[in-house]
C-alpha cells in the first residue's frame, strides 16, 4: 500500500500501514486520510523529543480479562482516577484538556476526512485524532479512541474509525471502545445521582425515567441524547429497547432531541474545546521553527494548519516567555 509510503516519510510510519486496522474499508477508501495521518505523525516525531518506549502511564492500564462490559467499566474507572483525581463522578467536558496533561499523548483534529476518529502508537508516542463534528459526538469519539489507546494499542499500531464504527456497539473491539467511552463519560454513580437530583428539581413523579431527565443528563455531561439514553438502558434504568424508543419518539415529534431540549428552554450545552493541533505538539513546533530546524511551510502542510497560525502562536509563546523573565 502506498498511502503510508510517500517520499520523505520515516521507516517508523511506513511500518504503520501494515498494522492499520479499518475492517470493511477498501485500500482506496483509506488512502487520503492515511496520507494525512502519516504526514502528521512523521512531522510530529521530527519535532518532539525522542522516546524509546510508550509512556509509563500507558503500561499501567490495559485489559485484564476478555473484552466485556464489566472490563470496560473497570478500565474506564481506573483511568478516571488518573485524569479526574477526587472527581470520579464529575462531567468530563474538559477531557481534551485533561488528556493534554498525559505524558506522550497528542490529541488533534482530523480535518476533511470521512472518518470520525483515529488513534496511532508510533515512535514512543500515542496520537488521537477526532474529526470536527457536533461537540457531543466529538467528545464520545475522543473517549472511544482513548479506549482503543489503552486496550488495543501496542508499540507500533494504528486504527481508523468510520461513523458506523462509533456508538453502534458493534463487533468486539468497537463495542468495547463504545462501552469504555460510555462508562468514562457517564460513570454509573454519576448517572444515578444526577437523575435523582434532576427528578427532584423538575418534580418528576412515578418510577419511569422520561425524555426530559435524559436530555438534562446529556447536556450536563456533554454527550448526545442517544448516548445518555443508551447508558441508562445499560444500567437498567430503562427497559430493553427504551433508548431507541425514546430517540424515535423525539425525532418523530420534535425532529431531534436537541430541538426538544431547546423547546424546553434547557440550559445550553457547555462548550467542548478541541484544539486543531495539540498545544503540547505546537510548543515543540515553535522551538523547532525558532531554531531553524523546521520550515514553517513544511510543518504547516503536514499538521494541517496554516503558516499564519504557526507564526501567531509562536509570537504569543515568545511574548509569554519574555514576560515571565
Amino acid at each position: 500500500m502506498r498511502a503510508f509510503t510517500p517520499t520523505g516519510l520515516s521507516a517508523t510510519n511506513q511500518e504503520l500501514v501494515t498494522r492499520f486496522r479499518a475492517p470493511g474499508i477498501s485500500e482506496s477508501e483509506r488512502e487520503p486520510t492515511l496520507d494525512r495521518l502519516a504526514g502528521f505523525v512523521d512531522a510530529a516525531l521530527k519535532v518532539l523529543p525522542s522516546r524509546d518506549r510508550l509512556p509509563d502511564w500507558h503500561g499501567r492500564f490495559g485489559l485484564r480479562a476478555p473484552e466485556s462490559y464489566p472490563e470496560a467499566e473497570r478500565l474506564a474507572s481506573e483511568l478516571r482516577k488518573l485524569l479526574y483525581p477526587g472527581q470520579a463522578d464529575s462531567p468530563a467536558i474538559d477531557l481534551p484538556q485533561r488528556l493534554s496533561m498525559l505524558d506522550g499523548l497528542i490529541v488533534s483534529q482530523l480535518k476533511n476526512s470521512k472518518y470520525e476518529g483515529a488513534s496511532v502508537a508510533a515512535g514512543g508516542y500515542l496520537f488521537i485524532f477526532v474529526s470536527p463534528r457536533f461537540p457531543a459526538r466529538m467528545l464520545f469519539t475522543l473517549a472511544h479512541e482513548l479506549g482503543h489507546v489503552v486496550a488495543h494499542h501496542s508499540v507500533q499500531s494504528a486504527h481508523l474509525d468510520l461513523a458506523s464504527n462509533i456508538g453502534t456497539f458493534r463487533n468486539r473491539a468497537e463495542g468495547f471502545a463504545d462501552a469504555f467511552s460510555s462508562a468514562f463519560l457517564l460513570p454509573s454513580h454519576a448517572v444515578g445521582g444526577a437523575l435523582r437530583e434532576i427528578r427532584r428539581v423538575i418534580g418528576a413523579t412515578g418510577d419511569e425515567i422520561g425524555d426530559v431527565e435524559i436530555l438534562i443528563l446529556a447536556r450536563l455531561h456533554g454527550v448526545s441524547f442517544d448516548v445518555a439514553a443508551r447508558r441508562c438502558e445499560d444500567l437498567e434504568l430503562l427497559p430493553n429497547g427504551g433508548a431507541a424508543s425514546l430517540a424515535e419518539y423525539l425525532r418523530k415529534n420534535y425532529r431531534s432531541p436537541e430541538k426538544r431540549a431547546d423547546a424546553l428552554q434547557l440550559p445550553p450545552r457547555e462548550a467542548v474545546h478541541f484544539d486543531a493541533v495539540s498545544p503540547v505538539l505546537m510548543k515543540h513546533v515553535h522551538e523547532s521553527v525558532a531554531q531553524g530546524a523546521t520550515s514553517p511551510s513544511w510543518i504547516a502542510d503536514r499538521l494541517g494548519t496554516s503558516i499564519e497560525s504557526i507564526y501567531e502562536t509562536h509570537a504569543s509563546m515568545s511574548a509569554h516567555r519574555a514576560s515571565t523573565h
